[in-house]
């Protein structure tokens, strides 16, 4: 059972910590639907969808990605050096370990397709783009164009191979429309940590500052991304409550179980020698 080993210090802290919910300005028993309508400022069907579509890509995903968690793979993305460091004991707390890395990496991933989401209701005149290679949105411009934008968690999350790509792309749709007599414009539209809105020569998009864009979904709203945040960490608390009690405890579990005859002694410890030898064969 999870917590029953003394040594498992790291397990628990661990899993006291997933259960945090975020706190917000707005107590439990807020109808979600009515405060993501509030927030921002959209109809009573588009905040249903929008919370339809978070419990899908926030519980949805994660049971999908947990229910192929398997130990050969948790093993081989396990950094034994960092294990040490971060004072792992047992079998136990390398498995809460474990999950707390699959969490959150599930959960940043269900956050994007959320913010996505938010996007493509919000914007104004948003739509889903004609031509779908690399962009998310498409809106109408103020004098007859159409805008389309590729939407990312960050900066960072670009390399200059997609950059390339983005440049590419945006050529061939800007034919296209040119066909029909109509300009394209392409955006890139990080969700956070841009300061500024620039075009850097020899690229063919507009890569926006994080606020402008936010301001854009919006509709010239101020602090609409602050806004936004407060309906991810309503949306989140909503949600992550089912995923810890359904799916964390028996996921420590059964990673336990599995990984016990092949890093741990007798009594639950973890044997580094051989968790060493198991990842660097």
């Amino acid at each position: 059972m999870i917590g029953e080993n003394p040594e498992s210090d790291v397990a628990q802290l661990v899993q006291r910590e997933l259960g945090s919910l975020p706190e917000t300005e707005h107590t439990q028993e807020v109808d979600p639907v009515a405060k993501v309508r509030e927030l921002l400022e959209i109809t009573q069907d588009q905040a249903e969808h929008l919370v339809y579509e978070s419990k899908r890509l926030y519980i949805d995903r994660m049971r999908e990605r947990f229910s192929n968690l398997r130990v050969a793979e948790r093993l081989k993305r396990t950094n034994p050096f960092l294990l040490r460091i971060r004072a792992a004991k047992t079998v136990e707390d390398w498995a809460a370990l474990q999950v707390q890395s699959a969490l959150y990496a599930s959960e940043e991933e269900a956050v994007g397709h959320l913010l996505e989401t938010i996007a493509m209701i919000c914007f104004p005149g948003g739509r889903t783009p004609r031509y779908t290679d690399d962009f998310d949105l498409e809106s109408p411009g103020p004098n007859g164009e159409v805008y389309g934008y590729q939407i990312k968690m960050s900066w960072d999350c670009m390399p200059m191979s997609s950059r390339k790509n983005l440049s590419n792309t945006i050529r061939n749709v800007r034919e296209k429309y040119l066909e029909e007599d109509v300009e394209f414009v392409g955006f890139f539209a990080p969700c956070y940590g841009k300061a500024t809105t620039t075009k850097v020569p020899g690229q063919e998009y507009i890569s926006l500052a994080s606020r402008e864009f936010w301001e854009r979904v919006g509709n010239g709203k101020k602090d609409f991304d602050v806004y936004v945040g407060e309906v991810c960490a309503l949306l989140c608390a909503e949600f992550r409550e089912e995923v810890m009690d359904t799916l964390v405890p028996e996921l420590i579990r059964s990673l336990t179980n599995a990984a016990q005859h092949e890093i741990g002694d007798s009594a639950g410890r973890l044997d580094y020698t051989r968790l060493f030898r198991r990842i660097n064969r």
